[in-house]
């Protein structure tokens, strides 16, 4: 499936978040998250290293993730990217090449600055747009 994420304004958006939590699901559906510093290379979200033993075996269940870096300051965006892992077979030096299928900035807003929705939060869609895709 071809992915319909700018990727340059993801780039551009992610600039001053230092860490992220890389999020699995187990096999009761209960998500696991996990600290993790992850770089855009392109098109792939790039987390290298993941040592993680739950991690690990979530990701060789399922390879569906989300990404969420948290606002580098209070009231920033959330940054969240959800796509499919593809885990490196080096054991606990794994890395993980994640492919994003989507991407979005998440904010949450006071009543006051409700923005366009009646649920006072702000979503943007890093997306393409129809010319662009």
């Amino acid at each position: 499936m071809a992915s319909n994420v700018d990727f340059n304004r993801l780039a551009e958006k992610l600039l001053g978040y230092d860490y992220a939590y890389l999020i699995t699901v187990d096999a009761e559906n209960r998500p696991h998250p996990v600290p993790v510093m992850p770089t855009l290379d392109g098109k792939i979200v790039r987390i290298g290293a993941l040592g993680g033993r739950r991690s690990r075996a979530n990701l060789a269940r399922s390879s569906e993730v989300t990404v969420m870096w948290p606002p580098p300051v209070p009231g920033g965006y959330t940054v969240i990217v959800d796509g499919t892992a593809e885990v490196s077979d080096a054991g606990e030096l794994a890395a993980v090449a994640i492919s994003a299928t989507r991407a979005v900035l998440i904010w949450v807003a006071t009543p006051e600055s409700p923005g366009e929705t009646p649920c006072y939060s702000d979503c943007v869609d890093l997306k393409l747009t129809a010319q662009e895709a």
